[in-house]
């Protein structure tokens, strides 16, 4: 049987096959305002071209873009069925493979941030998603969003105005050349989130070397990160003493965002404890193949084919 597992980003797009030892491959993700069901047969085409895969019998899907309510699949299903003799489709909120490969099925909470960031709290009153509703409305304290504050100090410091940082405008000219010019580099580019989301990594540089704007900037996101995490267990019916995991790319940079989180959960979760997780969304992927959708309702549809 060949199970192939995709997570889909808003950067990337990763595919593992589960059942034969294969190379990871990693594609261009999902931009938002594109139709997802159309996105995820272009990347199982490229997936079995390069891993050369004559039949596929099941898929599972995570994927950013969703907002918690899974459409209908079975025309993909059917489609799927047809190119590689699909027989099983199951495609989730990536909220969902997030959580199932940080912890498992077991109750806590767990945010997913990288370039946008969602969280999802499981407990004894059922799931609870929050956020993930992208840049545009939300994902405050994600990449794209520390990206974004970063070069408005960085922009800020070139034009004259409080609340700047000069090492932050020395980062962006380096990373991308004149100012002047930088508006227009990120209009013309294809992937303007990831073009800003990209400057995270600058913003936590100029952190670690002692820049206060770019300090304050990442604790900032770590209070939305632990206000997610309070609004998860709440609406999930979690007591106190509940685990959590933050995975993502935003994991490395825990330093800069700890004492953000822990002032909120101190006011109303003490005895929260942060866990390291077992693994990441496409190891969540291919759990949810294991486990099926039936706990998680609207954040997962599945479609078997006889």
């Amino acid at each position: 049987m060949v199970a192939v597992a995709v997570d889909i980003g808003q950067t990337q797009a990763r595919i593992r096959v589960l059942s034969a030892a294969a190379p990871e491959l990693q594609v261009s993700g999902f931009s938002y305002g594109a139709n997802l069901l159309a996105v995820i047969p272009e990347i199982v085409a490229q997936a079995a071209k390069q891993l050369q895969l004559a039949t596929i019998d099941a898929i599972g899907v995570g994927s950013t873009g969703l907002y918690g309510s899974v459409p209908a699949i079975d025309a993909l299903a059917e489609d799927l069925h047809r190119r590689y003799g699909v027989k099983r489709v199951v495609v989730a909120d990536d909220a969902v493979t997030a959580y199932l490969g940080a912890v498992g099925a077991a109750p806590g909470v767990v945010v997913a941030a990288g370039t946008g960031m969602v969280g999802l709290g499981h407990g004894p009153k059922g799931t609870a998603r929050v956020d993930g509703v992208g840049g545009m409305i939300g994902d405050d304290g994600a990449g794209w969003w520390i990206g974004r504050r970063g070069l408005i100090a960085a922009i800020s410091a070139a034009d004259g105005r409080p609340h700047a940082s000069d090492d932050l405008l020395d980062r962006l000219e380096a990373r991308f050349g004149p100012v002047a010019d930088f508006a227009a580099t990120v209009a013309a580019d294809s992937s303007p989130v990831a073009v800003v989301a990209s400057f995270a990594k600058d913003v936590a540089d100029a952190a670690r070397a002692g820049d206060a704007v770019a300090a304050r900037i990442w604790t900032e996101a770590g209070t939305h990160i632990g206000g997610v995490v309070v609004a998860a267990a709440e609406r999930s019916g979690l007591a106190d003493g509940f685990r959590w995991a933050l995975i993502g790319r935003l994991g490395a940079a825990s330093d800069l965002l700890e004492g953000g989180w822990a002032q909120i959960l101190g006011e109303r979760f003490p005895g929260a404890t942060r866990v390291a997780p077992r693994g990441e969304p496409l190891d969540g992927v291919a759990q949810l193949l294991d486990l099926g959708p039936a706990d998680f309702g609207p954040l997962v549809r599945e479609v078997r084919i006889r």
